[in-house]
């Protein structure tokens, strides 16, 4: 490892602790440093290297702070750090020689005498600089050595320092665990600092952070909102070896989890399923007014039936699967009420299905989010979320209505629920067959299990063809068949390629996407989409299918340094946040247009996060710009079926193949197919279909939701 030692000339770019920067004698150097001081003399450590196109440069790993010890560099230090002008700072230098910095930071009382023109007021804010600098400078050195070889992402140390200050090397310390609380940082990499340090293998400290590990990983991955203890006996031995040993209970009684019937939940998760039990049952006791009628008019008998129901209750469930007429019957619904003068909110958890209600209903809709009012705001380094409408400020709805409820965790029910003022109506809408939410619980499915009322249709009612009867085939778990040819008009428009090798399956997806659709008329980036069960894994995933299809519909898009993207490459949000002033939602969809790619920037190779991609999000229409470094987008040309839920297009093609292994399941499948407006296929092995229909997922998350609304254990 080499050492260079220089003074920082000019500050390139410095942000959550990425520094590029030149030093006085013209190297240019690059990594990671908080709060660079121009004019201060540093000493790095790191590597040269030669970029083929941006020359010699010093990549650092460490660096410490060198002050300057002769006087005319202590003169030239003050001065570029414009501290003081250049008279002063010489006036300075010649009362106090080597010893200025120590007289300017420890003295001001001396220095304000001293120095005329200097205040006192001007002295003690140099003084406190100069402490906090060394303070911070010492601090940042020691988490460096504290969290170095660890594997410890980079910007965790920023983060430390504006959340602790200088009393982070302390804290962690005291408590290497807190690590999990940022992002980015799980408990693997929190043990192995605990270790490093010496803490006690067998110690209570990490035994109670493994188990808020476990079900916090139990929570994100599986999506249960609570273990039963045995089960967390078991999770414990394979993560550290140890039984909990009592730790569970000392947890439960300092509030991090709840602990009921043998279960145990973290407190947050289970604060949210009793506050959606207690809403449900403040809903299901509530009174009715009575003399209010809806037409029924022109609907089948089992809409009639869900109809009259829905005025029978203040909230009610409406579910069905494709085809079953649950749209017209929502509408009327929606009109019978709008026609009574009732204030109507209708909701969605993405863009696209809001879009689809309005679409449906004529009236206006929104995403669930966007209906409750993000507030967002800053935890452990981590954007979260509040809501505008809660308990203190419900929704001016007298019924509020929401649709795709499988997508809905029970984090977010519990949000939509404290928003409904007592005497609004709320009706639910959903198909519990789908896939359950991505967040945990499976609220729909516990709701109807609880046995609030609820309606399902079950009779198709239009001839949408063999989609839709595969849809109901795969629902019932009986044996699907796929259209012999594909003839839509006819009804024949679910058809199934058969292909084993998964670049033979890659191959005619490209051909599907780029030439046969497109020579039916379908615009082949936003009528077809790709969804595929994995994200990652095997070459059927959405990553290598993006990169396939990226290459043949966008092959001349100009490349964004750092990222997969190209310029008008089809993205998709991943997360909700607040970009400036435009509020977009896990699951939007849209272009990226163009980025600031300005060269004067661009000139050292690396990218820092400044740079913006600039994406024309839809559904609705909004611009955002997005740094490059510290985004949450992603290719969208294929997409999973998670992602995809909520959301249709006119084609949907879907690869299917052995090598999914047992993570393809029914659920799967049937939301996939179910995605389908006019033409779905399917290519590869169809006995992997056929044995995704016999594997029943829906039932494997462990929740409590409708055990405490029915009051069961």
């Amino acid at each position: 490892m080499a050492t260079l030692q220089g003074t920082i000339d000019t500050v390139t770019f410095a942000r959550d602790g990425f520094l590029i920067a030149r030093l006085i004698g013209g190297e240019t150097i690059i990594g990671n440093c908080t709060d660079p001081v121009g004019g201060q003399q540093y000493e790095f450590r790191g590597q040269w290297t030669d970029h083929p196109k941006f020359g010699r440069q010093f990549r650092f790993d460490h660096y410490k702070v060198e002050l300057p010890h002769d006087t005319d560099g202590i003169r030239r230090y003050i001065t570029r750090a414009k501290w003081l002008g250049p008279k002063t700072a010489r006036q300075m230098v010649g009362a106090f020689g080597e010893a200025t910095l120590e007289v300017l930071k420890n003295d001001p009382h001396r220095v304000a005498e001293t120095i005329s023109g200097i205040t006192l007021h001007r002295a003690q804010e140099i003084s406190k600089i100069l402490q906090d600098q060394a303070e911070m400078e010492a601090t940042i050195i020691d988490l460096e050595t504290l969290l170095g070889g660890h594997r410890v992402p980079k910007q965790t140390i920023p983060v430390l320092v504006k959340q602790f200050g200088a009393d982070a090397p302390a804290r962690i310390r005291r408590d290497p665990y807190l690590l999990t609380d940022l992002r980015g940082i799980g408990f693997i990499s929190a043990d192995r600092v605990a270790m490093g340090i010496g803490f006690d293998r067998q110690g209570r400290a990490r035994l109670k952070a493994a188990i808020l590990h476990i079900l916090r990983d139990m929570a994100d991955t599986r999506g249960h909102t609570c273990l039963p203890l045995d089960k967390l006996e078991d999770c414990l031995q394979k993560l550290i070896g140890l039984p909990s040993g009592g730790v569970a209970l000392e947890l439960s009684q300092t509030g991090h989890v709840t602990l009921q019937d043998e279960m145990i939940a973290l407190e947050d998760l289970a604060r949210d399923e009793k506050y959606v039990a207690g809403s449900v049952q403040m809903l299901l006791g509530a009174d009715i007014p009575v003399g209010f009628k809806l037409l029924v008019d022109g609907l089948a008998d089992d809409q009639q039936a869900a109809v009259r129901q829905v005025l029978d209750h203040q909230v009610f469930i409406l579910t069905g699967g494709p085809g079953t007429g649950k749209t017209f019957t929502l509408r009327r619904i929606v009109d019978g009420f709008a026609a009574q003068g009732y204030r109507i909110l209708l909701a969605a958890p993405t863009g696209k299905a809001a879009k689809r209600m309005s679409e449906m209903s004529g009236r206006e809709a929104s995403t669930i989010h966007r209906m409750l009012g993000p507030e967002p705001y800053e935890e452990n380094g981590e954007l979260r979320f509040g809501f505008q409408y809660g308990a203190i400020s419900p929704l001016p709805a007298d019924l509020v209505v929401v649709d795709e409820f499988s997508m809905v965790d029970v984090s977010l029910a519990a949000s939509l629920f404290r928003a409904i003022a007592p005497g609004t109506r709320l009706l639910i809408v959903g198909d519990h067959y789908q896939l359950p939410s991505v967040g945990p619980g499976s609220v729909l499915r516990d709701l109807l299990a609880a046995g609030v009322p609820a309606y399902e249709l079950t009779e198709i009612k239009r001839n949408t063809g063999d989609i839709v009867l595969a849809c109901h085939a795969i629902k019932a778990g009986q044996p699907v068949m796929p259209s012999l040819q594909l003839v839509p008009e006819e009804g024949l428009n679910f058809r199934h390629l058969e292909v084993s090798d998964p670049y033979q399956i890659q191959e005619i997806i490209r051909e599907l996407v780029t030439v046969r659709m497109p020579q039916r008329g379908y615009d082949p980036v936003w009528d077809v989409q790709v969804i595929s069960p994995m994200n990652e894994k095997t070459l059927l995933s959405c990553l290598h299918i993006n990169e396939m299809l990226q290459a043949a519909l966008n092959p001349m898009g100009k490349e964004v340094k750092g990222t997969p993207f190209r310029l008008g490459d089809k993205v998709i949000q991943r997360k909700n946040e607040t970009i400036g002033e435009v509020f977009v939602v896990n699951g939007d969809q849209g272009t990226l247009t163009f980025y600031d790619d300005q060269e004067k920037r661009d000139r050292f190779g690396v990218q820092p996060p400044t740079f913006k991609l600039h994406v024309e999000f839809q559904d609705p229409e909004r611009q955002t710009h997005i740094p490059v470094k510290d985004h949450h987008l992603a290719l969208a040309y294929c997409l999973t079926v998670h992602k995809m839920q909520g959301s249709e297009a006119p084609v949907i093609i879907i690869p299917v193949h052995n090598s999914f292994g047992a993570f393809f399941n029914r659920e799967l499948i049937y939301t996939g197919i179910s995605r389908a407006r006019e033409i779905c296929i399917t290519v590869g092995q169809w006995g992997a279909l056929e044995a995704a229909v016999d594997r029943v997922g829906n039932n494997r998350r462990i929740t409590r939701l409708a055990k405490i609304i029915t009051g069961t254990k």
